[in-house]
């Protein structure tokens, strides 16, 4: 349910009084009405911190938008919270209770995208597998360390070269350690 429409619902329901209540944030949670962590935590923002008290005292007043700009600026220089998405909030609560008959569009939010971690060159440089057969030994280099092993070990640790580096220097590490 969208967040304008879970608010007149909850008003429709438990009367305006509801928007001052703790339950108000479980209300909507319950509706699903949160699209965004970031409309959540300006919903409780506005509850723990009696914005809406302050808007619910003034929605009867005609001057009930420099009320609704005053809110929107303390929450956006004081909490830190974006500009659009607490113009968003407020302007559910002002549809859901017929001050503007345009229903709310959630402003489009950035996704973070997460930087994927670069591989160091020179680390990869030495993650790789270095073999030197000598008679039916085989010396392997991996990650500048050096280990001996035989066929059946080799073998081995050619079906295990896809493992993370770290697995795999503990896996060589203890196979050596095993079988010597």
């Amino acid at each position: 349910m969208t967040l304008e429409r879970a608010i007149a619902y909850a008003i429709d329901r438990e009367g305006i009084g509801i928007i001052t209540e703790a339950r108000f944030l479980n209300y909507l949670t319950d509706l699903q009405a949160f699209t965004t962590p970031a409309l959540k935590r300006i919903v409780s923002a506005m509850i723990e911190d009696k914005y809406f008290d302050k808007l619910q005292s003034c929605l009867n007043d005609e001057n009930h938008e420099l009320q609704f700009n005053e809110v929107k600026t303390r929450l956006v220089r004081d909490e830190g919270f974006q500009e659009n998405l607490v113009e968003y909030v407020l302007n559910c609560l002002l549809y859901a209770v017929c001050k503007t008959g345009n229903a709310p569009q959630m402003p489009s939010v950035p996704v973070e995208k997460k930087a994927s971690p670069k591989p160091n060159p020179v680390e990869e440089a030495d993650k790789t597998l270095k073999v030197i057969q000598t008679n039916s030994n085989y010396l392997v280099e991996y990650n500048g360390k050096s280990y001996e092993l035989n066929k059946g070990q080799f073998d081995a640790i050619q079906r295990k070269q896809n493992m993370p580096a770290d697995r795999l220097m503990l896996w060589l590490e203890a196979y050596v350690e095993q079988n010597s």
